[in-house]
C-alpha cells in the first residue's frame, strides 16, 4: 500500500518538475515514508550528511509574535500556497546532484528548494525579502514559508498602486 502511494508521490513530484530521474549520482540520501491521519503519505528525504556538510546561512528569521503583531486586527488575509513555496526557488545546477535520492523506480535529484534542507527557511526567507521589499512592512510580511499580505477592505481597489 506504501508502496502505490510513494510512487504516485514520487510521480507527481516528477510531473511538476521538483524531481528529476538521473543514471548515476555521487551523492545518495534516502528516503523515508511517513504515512499520516489522513491517510496519505509524507515522502522525506534524509538530508542528514548532506545538511552536516552544509554552511548554515545565518539570514535572520522573523519572531513568531512580531508578525502576529504586525497581522494583527486586519480584514483579509491572503497565504502562499505551500506546495508552491519555496519549491519556487530553484537549485542550482552543479548542486543538484547533492540532493540526489535513491528510490526503487530510479535515482533522482531535486531540482528545486525541498523541506528538509538545512539553509531551506532562510534562503527562502532572503529570497521572498528581496523581491518584495518595497511592499515590506506596508501591506506584507513574509515568515518562512507563509507570505502574509493584510489589506483591508477599504484598500484592495488601491493595491494595484503597489504592483
Amino acid at each position: 500500500m506504501l508502496c502505490s502511494k510513494s510512487e504516485r508521490r514520487i510521480d507527481k513530484l516528477l510531473k511538476v518538475g521538483f524531481i528529476r530521474l538521473v543514471k548515476k549520482a555521487t551523492w545518495l540520501n534516502l528516503i523515508v515514508v511517513v504515512p499520516k491521519k489522513n491517510g496519505k503519505i509524507w515522502v522525506c528525504v534524509h538530508y542528514r550528511k548532506l545538511n552536516a556538510a552544509t554552511v548554515t546561512d545565518a539570514f535572520p528569521l522573523p519572531f513568531t509574535d512580531g508578525i502576529l503583531d504586525a497581522v494583527a486586527g486586519h480584514e483579509i488575509y491572503s497565504f502562499l500556497d505551500g506546495f508552491s513555496g519555496y519549491n519556487q526557488v530553484r537549485i542550482h545546477l552543479d548542486d543538484q546532484e547533492k540532493t540526489a535520492f535513491v528510490t526503487e523506480w530510479g535515482v533522482f535529484v531535486v531540482v528545486v528548494m525541498m523541506f528538509g534542507l538545512k539553509t531551506a527557511l532562510a534562503t527562502f526567507q532572503r529570497v521572498i525579502q528581496e523581491i518584495f521589499h518595497e511592499y515590506i512592512p506596508t501591506f506584507m510580511q513574509v515568515f518562512w514559508m507563509i507570505l502574509l499580505s493584510t489589506v483591508g477592505k477599504s484598500t484592495i481597489l488601491t493595491i494595484s498602486d503597489y504592483v
